[in-house]
């Protein structure tokens, strides 16, 4: 296959050998000794070097802001654990790590209830992380490189009730807020392998449509829609040990479940006790302590985080580090994705530990909204760099 390592010809080694040096200054000795991760990066840019060259330095921004090598060590929350149906089971045929996720049994309204953006968004990651590491460990194991994730979607059970269009907005790309498709197809490229969906009911094709213009061409070109046959088809690809036995295969968990739900988690609709709690007078600070101002429609406020809430409507919040080059350029970094918010509904509390002496910016954003101004109540505190706060932020991290 062109542009994989045995397959390379003299411009694509090249290129290749020249990427190596652009990135030398921000990449560790391994991955820039490793071909196979640096021609990751080069096939997802159609080996344009400067987009590549980019794509990697953002990555590695991306990991330290988000501080991505915290997310398997602190593990998944219990909720996400227990109603996110979703999970590696195996490996196909090449032994790439094989997902299976029930989205029939993926209860998205009661998710988006009862997490906030941030979590949702790093539990996300954290099952890409997962899944990298499962490749490395795989590849140790064969004694040659796998790369990329098979992965089987099970849509049996699903229905309208499964869409709840409040959660568009953050699982696919609106407006320029970094959004989880988003991310996942600028910092894990080529993870996806093949992704397989059984078991579509019509509705699914109404709804894939709305969604497709959000993917990039990569992405769209690995998912494969199979019909009736999809055991057949499965079966190009998968042991029949590897396949659950609800689909065809001989897959069962510790409990005999066809379906596997000891090992993905077992979905289902989440009990309104894990909702997060609404505003209400008796839980509320004192207006007196906000400072409010008015979002005008289709409008953004920025201040030069610690809680807020709106009246009647939600609004986008993020906040921005400016990153001033060598060049004299400064370049706007989300650190807390610009995202819907349903203030209105739950106080929004949180904190950004700031590791970078520099400036950064509050972001509300309006702009989504052509008919609704916000009134927006706002608590922003500074806390300075002191020994026992810094170790408490960490700890919070």
């Amino acid at each position: 296959m062109s542009g994989h390592i045995e397959n390379l010809d003299q411009k694509q080694q090249e290129i290749l050998n020249e990427f190596r040096k652009k990135v030398a200054n921000v990449l560790p000795q391994d991955q820039l000794d490793d071909d196979y991760f640096l021609l990751r990066w080069l096939r997802a840019r159609d080996f344009d070097l400067q987009k590549s060259e980019h794509m990697i330095k953002q990555n590695c921004r991306f990991r330290k802001e988000w501080k991505i090598h915290r997310f398997l060590e602190e593990g998944l929350p219990e909720l996400w654990r227990n109603y996110y149906p979703g999970g590696y089971i195996g490996q196909d045929k090449e032994g790439s790590p094989l997902f299976l996720l029930n989205i029939g049994r993926f209860d998205v309204k009661g998710m988006y209830s009862s997490m906030r953006p941030e979590q949702m968004t790093k539990c996300s990651l954290a099952v890409s992380e997962k899944g990298m590491q499962l490749c490395e460990e795989q590849s140790k194991l064969l004694g040659r490189k796998v790369e990329g994730v098979t992965i089987i979607e099970d849509l049996a059970g699903f229905s309208m009730r499964g869409f709840y269009r409040p959660a568009m907005g953050h699982f696919t790309k609106v407006n320029p807020s970094l959004q989880v498709v988003q991310l996942f197809e600028d910092n894990y490229p080529e993870f996806m392998k093949h992704i397989f969906i059984v078991n579509a009911p019509r509705i699914f094709y109404i709804l894939f449509a709305m969604v497709k213009p959000f993917l990039s061409q990569k992405t769209k070109e690995k998912i494969r829609v199979l019909g009736s046959n999809y055991k057949e088809v499965l079966e190009q690809y998968i042991e029949l040990d590897n396949i659950p036995k609800a689909l065809g295969g001989d897959l069962v968990d510790k409990d005999g479940d066809p379906n596997c739900l000891a090992m993905t988690g077992h979905g289902g609709e989440i009990p309104i006790s894990y909702y997060l709690s609404e505003l209400t007078n008796e839980n509320d600070r004192p207006l007196d302590d906000y400072c409010s101002v008015v979002v005008a429609r289709a409008d953004t406020l920025k201040l030069d985080y610690d809680e807020f809430k709106t009246d009647y409507h939600n609004i986008a919040f993020g906040v921005i580090k400016v990153i001033e080059n060598e060049d004299g350029t400064a370049e706007h970094y989300e650190v807390i994705p610009v995202m819907r918010r349903n203030s209105q509904v739950t106080l929004e509390e949180g904190s950004y530990f700031c590791e970078d002496a520099g400036k950064y910016i509050l972001q509300f954003d309006n702009t989504f909204s052509w008919i609704n101004s916000k009134n927006l109540h706002y608590i922003v505190e500074v806390l300075p760099p002191d020994e026992t706060i810094t170790d408490d932020l960490e700890t919070m991290a």
